[in-house]
């Protein structure tokens, strides 16, 4: 949630989600350089509150949340350094959790968003908002190697106003590392569902010296491959395949983030390069950048780790971590999976043993809707067969398996990632096997899967309907 001061604002599409997906993220992509402010914050500009925070440490490193801040980490030091590498100038910075969600605009009590944000939406913020109103928090706990806290966090374009969510938080230590694991809980009284949307889970900002953005972006993750250092200090998504991404500073120290499974990241680099400490503008930014829906009554977890060192150090520790799945196996017990739709919605929250998504289109235009899966990575080898247990209510006769390259920014039908297969429509269960070891265009990297219909279709879609329950190698 990057938050400069006079520069100006403007809207970034995210293209490497999916079609039609919006993505309005709270940051100021492609931003010139700006002066840093005097420590302490511009002239005028009130400060955060006064800290009040809960420490835990060993012989690596020393951690802190804030709960003035809605308990995020504001503190965050290798032993023996009293350097602070949190970014801290106002309420959106910090290492913490900001979600995103429909409607744009989003407005709650009469309360307009302000201007520069208004793009955000439901934008709940684990510290605070704009206006530097902290969070409100409803209990904490601190043992010898953990802080727990639950918080109320606010809508940041908006004056002092609570989201309807809760969020929890556990942060522990084990040598070199501050793992954290989050819950949502969210009670919205407006019971729409509204498009899927990339999250700040979490976002991480760093002060200024941690601005080498560096992770593995290539197609041989987990072999010691080399990796990238990005100079572009612009707002930008990387497919990190090792599931991490990394802040160093010019004597090659800093904090990796690590997310399981998660291939989505960002990074940015925002004010003067090298330079600036807590109160500064200046930073260095990295996000895991999960795609998802968020439900009015949702219930949501995620976990990251976050590693203090040298790229030698975060790589490491990654690689003693259990590796993602080499092929896609999801079977929708109680959640999505991270799948989403594009132009059409499911039945929501809680989800029963099967996505239950409505087979039409939610408009009129001359488009199909899109049941998508999460970004990933699998070998196409690794996966000769699909198998799709599903059943259709629709007097539609066939439906189409898309598939995106790790090189392409959508799913690309018109050069022939697709297959089609025929369905009974009779609204009982069946398991479709597809042979995509036999399809065109099926080799090399597979990142996403979707389910939609092909254009000859589209007259069956409306009142229709598929319950999906899994997507897997196996039957």
């Amino acid at each position: 949630m990057t938050r400069p001061y006079y520069l100006i604002i403007y809207v970034l599409i995210s293209c490497l989600a999916v079609t039609c997906v919006r993505d309005y993220p709270s940051t100021t992509p492609n931003a010139p350089p700006v002066v840093n402010p005097p420590s302490g914050g511009l002239p005028g500009q009130p400060q955060p509150s006064t800290q009040r925070r809960l420490f835990l440490d060993n012989d690596k490193l020393r951690v802190g949340i804030d709960l003035n801040m809605g308990g995020a980490i504001t503190y965050l030091a290798e032993a023996g350094s009293s350097e602070n590498m949190v970014n801290n100038p106002d309420l959106g910075r910090q290492i913490q959790t900001s979600l995103y969600a429909g409607p744009v605009y989003y407005v709650q009590n009469g309360k307009q968003p302000v201007e520069q944000w208004k793009y955000l939406g439901w934008n709940p913020v684990q510290a605070g908002d704009y206006y530097l109103n902290p969070a409100q928090i409803v209990s904490y706990k601190q043992t010898d190697n953990e802080l727990y806290v639950k918080s109320i966090p606010h809508i940041w374009p908006l004056l002092n106003e609570p989201a309807e969510c809760t969020f929890e938080h556990w942060v522990t230590i084990k040598d070199n590392t501050v793992h954290v694991r989050c819950r949502v809980v969210v009670n919205r009284s407006d019971t729409t569902q509204y498009e899927a949307r990339t999250q700040e889970a979490p976002c991480v900002y760093l002060n200024g010296p941690y601005d080498r953005m560096i992770t593995y972006t290539g197609l041989r993750p987990f072999t010691n491959d080399a990796v990238s250092e990005f100079s572009d200090r612009n707002m930008t998504n990387r497919y990190a395949t090792e599931n991490w991404t990394a802040l160093l500073n010019t004597t090659g120290r800093g904090v990796g983030l690590y997310k399981p499974g998660e291939v989505r990241f960002r990074t940015a680099a925002f004010g003067l390069p090298k330079v600036g400490g807590e109160f500064d503008q200046s930073a260095g930014y990295m996000n895991g950048e999960e795609f998802l829906l968020i439900d009015h009554n949702g219930q949501y977890e995620f976990e990251y780790t976050l590693i203090l060192g040298t790229l030698t150090d975060i790589r490491q520790y990654v690689y003693s971590q259990p590796r993602p799945p080499s092929a896609p196996n999801y079977t929708f017990v109680n959640d999505r999976q991270g799948w989403f739709y594009t132009n059409t919605t499911d039945k929501g929250w809680p989800i029963q043993n099967e996505l239950n998504v409505s087979w039409s289109r939610k408009n009129t235009r001359d488009v199909s809707f899109r049941i998508a899966s999460p970004l990933n990575f699998w070998y196409a080898e690794n996966v000769p067969k699909l198998y799709i247990e599903a059943a259709f209510q629709t007097k539609g006769t066939v439906a189409r398996l898309s598939w995106r390259k790790s090189d392409e920014i959508d799913f690309m039908e018109t050069d022939g990632r697709y297959v089609d297969f025929p369905i009974v429509g009779d609204g009982q269960f069946r398991t479709y096997e597809l042979n995509t070891s036999q399809l065109s265009g099926w080799d090399g990297i597979i990142s996403q899967l979707s389910l939609t219909s092909p254009p000859s279709q589209y007259t069956f879609e409306v009142g229709s309907r598929v319950r999906l329950r899994s997507v897997t190698t196996t039957k």
